[in-house]
């Protein structure tokens, strides 16, 4: 019988072992027996971000039984050893004495005796290793336990596996830390199979597991997430958008780019609106894009106010003081879109300051758009207020401002430490408004009314000369052509406080008023009248 000189063994070995990891790669997305295998999208994933690669026939061969040394290597790597080359190594540990020595294998020595120095391997598997033989689902669980340093109890009632108690007693814990970990799940019969070996297809779904939950961070530069609101199909290739709570970011799509939808293929034209998960290539173009959540129209209401504060996170909020100064806490919706007329727009949501006027938009509680609004704002004195309109008072300048404003009780009215305040004639106040059409008229849209000086009233006191008006607009008129006229709700008194009518007062009559900080008299009392003197 003809026997193959060991040469070509050790060769036909290390072939076989570096088809895994070669430095040319096939690329994922030319593996050519991977539709409709269940394991497809994760293959595809973890190929996307170089923690895997095929066959040179194009094949990935996902039921292929992966060996101890290819799943050493390949999961190391992943966990961001590099040890491939002599130079640049990374999470590497040297030491001057080895006290334990590792198994000779045709290929991945390096990998191996850093395994052994870093203890990735127990000594139960390192006196029986075998880079060839399959890894057991146990000692994959062992190797990925220690790798990413899980942390460990007592697995006393862990019964998650019909199967458990079957596996070997040092390998159990590691089995239960994975499993809590979401990791490595087991089969749908409830078993999970200790001793037998894992396929290709399973370590890429593992890879898959590390890669969405952020284990990785060899490849946290190469995973996005944002919903899309605009493909550019006339770019070369196309681009899309991606949207987040942070800002926005344009990414060119890969020629060759997929995209999956419930674990099945879907065209990237249907990416639009869709929250997703994007994996980026080696040249940081799309090249795997899952769709998560699809970004459903809804009935919209609308709270205006202004930012108080924005907290980004896993659960993003956002604190808004509304027009009536009420603080209102808003959750985020994570498409949350933000609307800044162009400015900051790549900073997204943390361009957003405290006082800045916004429209929320809201989905049922969610906050799913915010538009910042383009604000104006004077500065005067209230000159009278009539029912729905606030005037102030008109000194005569040729500017654009307005001098007066509807619905100005739909405002905001705080004074200048905040407190809700009212506003009455002759406060002194700073105004923010809108302004939809600079050039139009009377369309100014008060938002926030800041009382920042209420003057007291003014004592004056002279001799009626003449009483003029009626109604509503009767005035009085002092010695030296001093002409002051009566709110509506002014009150006349003799000095003993008694009340008269205002027909009760006569010219040549003595008086003493007091005025608001418009000039308006709100009380009269008449000094030593004519009728005392003649008595």
């Amino acid at each position: 019988m003809f026997k193959a000189p060991k040469r070509i063994i050790l060769v036909t070995l290390l072939v076989a072992g570096l088809t895994l990891f070669m430095l040319q790669p096939v690329n994922a997305a030319h593996f050519l027996d991977l539709k409709g295998h269940w394991a497809y999208e994760s293959i595809y994933r973890a190929g996307v971000v170089d923690l895997i690669r095929g066959y040179p026939d194009g094949n990935f061969r996902p039921e292929q039984k992966l060996s101890e040394m290819e799943a050493v290597v390949l999961f190391m790597r992943a966990a961001g050893y590099n040890l491939d080359k002599n130079k640049n190594s990374s999470r590497v540990k040297t030491s001057s004495v080895t006290k334990i020595s590792t198994p000779q294998v045709a290929w991945g020595q390096k990998y191996l005796d850093q395994a052994v120095e870093d203890n990735l391997i127990d000594m139960s598997w390192l006196a029986d290793f075998n880079g060839d033989n399959p890894i057991t689902r146990a000692r994959t669980a062992g190797l990925l336990c220690r790798l990413l340093k899980l942390t460990v109890s007592d697995t006393e009632g862990f019964s998650l596996f019909t199967d458990f108690n079957e596996a070997p007693p040092e390998y159990r814990a590691s089995i239960a830390a994975v499993t809590r970990a979401g990791i490595i799940s087991g089969f749908t019969d409830g078993s999970f199979r200790p001793g037998e070996g894992l396929k290709r297809g399973e370590a890429a779904a593992l890879l898959d597991n590390l890669i969405k939950d952020n284990w990785l961070q060899s490849v946290t530069d190469r995973q996005v997430e944002g919903w899309i609101p605009r493909i550019d199909f006339k770019t070369t290739p196309p681009e899309i958008e991606l949207q987040t709570l942070q800002g926005s970011k344009k990414y060119k799509l890969s020629p060759e780019v997929k995209c999956f939808k419930n674990g099945k293929e879907c065209p990237y034209q249907q990416l639009l609106h869709w929250r997703v998960a994007v994996y980026l290539d080696s040249k940081k173009q799309a090249a795997c894009i899952t769709l998560l959540e699809k970004r459903e129209a809804a009935k919209e209401s609308k709270m205006r106010g202004t930012i108080r504060a924005v907290a980004l996170g896993k659960d993003s909020i956002l604190t808004l003081v509304d027009l009536d100064s009420k603080e209102q806490i808003l959750p985020l919706s994570w498409g949350a879109e933000l609307d800044t007329g162009g400015k900051n727009k790549t900073k997204g949501f943390r361009a957003l300051k405290p006082g800045v006027f916004v429209d929320a938009h809201l989905s049922g509680d969610e906050v799913i758009k915010v538009t910042v609004l383009t604000t104006k704002s004077l500065s005067g004195s209230v000159n009278s207020i009539t029912g729905k309109r606030l005037y102030l008072e008109n000194k005569g300048s040729k500017s654009n401002k307005p001098t007066w404003f509807n619905y100005w009780d739909r405002a905001r009215i705080i004074s200048k430490d905040g407190r809700s305040e009212h506003v009455v004639r002759g406060d002194k106040v700073k105004i923010t408004y809108l302004d939809p059409d600079p050039e139009g008229i009377d369309d100014e849209i008060p938002l926030e009314i800041i009382i920042t000086g209420r003057p007291e009233w003014k004592k004056v006191s002279g001799e009626i000369e003449k009483i003029a008006g009626s109604g509503n607009a009767r005035q009085i008129v002092l010695k030296k052509n001093k002409k002051y006229t009566l709110d509506t709700t002014a009150t006349v008194y003799r000095e003993d406080g008694s009340i008269i009518g205002f027909s009760d007062i006569n010219p040549g009559d003595k008086v003493e008023a007091m005025v608001d900080g418009a000039g308006i008299v709100m009380k009269i009392i008449l000094k030593d009248p004519p009728a005392n003197k003649s008595s």
